[in-house]
């Protein structure tokens, strides 16, 4: 027989999600949210406090504790991409004077596992945020690369429009996978954010299979229409060849 499981702890993690939008929550917002009773709530949040998952301040809001980030990190997979991953984009962004970022898939999104900053181009996406893989470069290249039925499912599904430039067309953007899996490229220009345009390629381990996709941003210029066709990442960043840093990455491991 099947165990089922706990609902208690069910509840516990999707309370732990609220704090991905926002840092700060009460206990009658985060009920509010939930569509729970403030009591049970407000139980489960100390419960998560003092088992040091959760932080609260003077003002009795919680945030979460740096036990999840110790946790996380232990994660195998995030791990050794770190490990890896983590000098190489340091290179890559240093030579194309752009932020650079190591994403993988967790079920139908993109995932942000690292981020390099850098202080032309802020991109507003953070460690741990997740964004749609139809609309981002990165996102792109780990769903060309899934298993086909992987990808005839998330063509099924409505493809959520984020900007007048999101490709909302499954054909469309099957024939956007299929152009990624010739060229072992992505690209996007204002399908996420309006003024971004992002470039990306996969992260292959041992077996040869893609496991996490290494991207760059770049604004684009001002009050120039982001039409199809138009320049992307790569012009905007101000070189055309893919600089040699941006190949490292891609080793197996």
């Amino acid at each position: 027989m099947t165990t089922p499981p706990s609902t208690t702890v069910l509840k516990a993690f999707d309370l732990l999600t609220l704090f991905s939008e926002r840092p700060l929550l009460g206990a009658g917002e985060a009920a509010r949210l939930l569509g729970t009773p403030r009591a049970s709530t407000h139980r489960l949040l100390v419960t998560l406090r003092e088992a040091g998952v959760l932080e609260v301040n003077d003002d009795g809001q919680y945030r979460l504790g740096l036990l999840l980030f110790e946790l996380g990190s232990y994660a195998p997979l995030r791990r050794r991409l770190h490990d890896e991953c983590t000098q190489p984009l340091e290179r890559l962004s240093a030579e194309v004077a752009l932020p650079a970022f190591l994403a993988a898939r967790e079920g139908t999104e993109l995932l942000c596992l690292e981020k390099i900053y850098h202080p032309r181009t802020d991109v507003p996406i953070r460690v741990g945020q997740r964004a749609p893989l139809h609309a981002t470069a990165a996102g792109k290249v780990l769903l060309a690369y899934s298993r086909r039925s992987a990808i005839e499912r998330y063509l099924s599904e409505p493809l959520t429009r984020f900007t007048p430039h999101t490709i909302v067309d499954p054909r469309k953007l099957n024939q956007e996978l299929e152009r990624i899996r010739d060229q072992g490229l992505a690209t996007e220009r204002e399908e996420s954010y309006v003024g971004i345009a992002s470039i990306a390629t996969g992260v292959w381990n041992h077996t040869g299979k893609i496991v996490a996709a290494i991207s760059i941003a770049a604004a684009t210029p001002a009050g120039q229409p982001a039409a199809e066709g138009s320049r992307t990442a790569v012009d905007v960043g101000g070189w055309r060849d893919p600089p040699q840093a941006w190949l490292e990455p891609r080793r197996a491991f």
